[in-house]
């Protein structure tokens, strides 16, 4: 299966993100399945998946819930590119976590990214390369809750496999 470790956007800031008038042609994202992705794992079993549950469990458990500022939609990762994406602070409790699931992930053997992170929610996807064409917020992404998705390849959307909450305040 395919799949990726997320955090999803609730419903209002999902709202605020997708109320705003798309290029012709974008493909908008659906509202259920905007989120902001931690960790693309690519084809992995079920069972190698569920075997990194508990550990994931704890790292939730142990991260205060916070908010996340997204400054700005705009063209992603840059001019030229095909995805309207809403781009995240690069805040020192989201890197913490990020930093915190990646190192469960190299103790069970899959390879850090080469790329830089650069925390985003995906909006749409764009028929086209286009130019940058900021819309400033800021809109806040609440951290409350960690997911491990499935991307199924035969239908549209994610599928949530296991969820756990962020930690309190």
């Amino acid at each position: 299966m395919r799949c990726f470790i997320g955090i999803p956007v609730p419903a209002d800031p999902g709202q605020a993100l997708r109320d705003r008038p798309w290029p012709e042609g974008a493909r908008a994202v659906p509202a259920a399945d905007l989120h902001l992705t931690l960790a693309f794992l690519g084809e992995r079993s079920h069972g190698w998946a569920r075997s990194l549950w508990p550990a994931l469990a704890a790292i939730a458990a142990a991260t205060p819930a916070f908010d996340l500022t997204l400054p700005a939609v705009d063209v992603f990762p840059r001019a030229g590119g095909r995805i309207l994406a809403a781009r995240a602070e690069r805040a020192p409790r989201l890197l913490a976590l990020h930093g915190s699931i990646w190192r469960v992930l190299q103790d069970a053997g899959v390879e850090a990214e080469t790329r830089r992170f650069l925390p985003h929610v995906t909006l749409a996807r764009l028929p086209a390369p286009a130019e940058s064409n900021p819309v400033p917020g800021p809109w806040t992404l609440p951290v409350r809750e960690l997911m491990f998705y499935q991307s199924p390849p035969e239908q549209d959307g994610y599928r949530a496999l296991a969820r756990w909450p962020i930690g309190k305040d």
